[in-house]
């Protein structure tokens, strides 16, 4: 993978995470953008066997957030996020940041619940589990951890 690539996806990722914190949400041009340059970058780059990296990356990061989706757990643009992400740093990879992305944003779940239940002590537990919190955040801790675990010898 070429070394600008991962850079690709962390310039996206910067305003995905400002856009998603002010308006809670994440605009179908940004995923859209990151995903057809990610698609074009991998096959200037690497030909045919580029494109296939990205094609797979973008089925795991969408699979992977796929079933949270359909139980409500996050939004489509979240979704949509880790799939241009994925694309951008292939199969093995993009399973790597989705899943670290499920670990970060359910540390930061568990946080969030935490500080809510003790401040709102009126707060019922119904009510506290429909708590969202913008996601884009937790993909973009996660993806960072996954690029730095990659740069680790021993590991990958």
């Amino acid at each position: 993978m070429a070394e600008f690539i991962p850079v690709l996806a962390l310039s996206f990722l910067v305003p995905a995470v400002w856009l998603d914190h002010r308006h809670h949400r994440i605009p179908n041009w940004l995923t859209g953008s990151l995903l057809v340059a990610a698609i074009v970058v991998q096959s200037i780059v690497q030909g045919v066997t580029g494109l296939g990296m990205a094609l797979g990356g973008m089925l795991v990061g969408f699979g992977v957030f796929l079933v949270p989706y359909l139980k409500r757990g996050m939004a489509a643009g979240d979704v949509k996020l880790m799939a241009a992400v994925g694309a951008c740093l292939g199969p093995t990879l993009a399973l790597l940041a989705a899943c670290a992305s499920l670990i970060v944003g359910g540390g930061i779940a568990v946080l969030l619940l935490t500080y809510r239940y003790y401040r709102e002590s009126t707060a019922t537990v119904d009510a506290l589990l429909l708590t969202r919190f913008p996601y884009a955040s937790a993909i973009a801790i996660g993806t960072s951890a996954a690029l730095i675990i990659k740069e680790i010898p021993w590991i990958l």
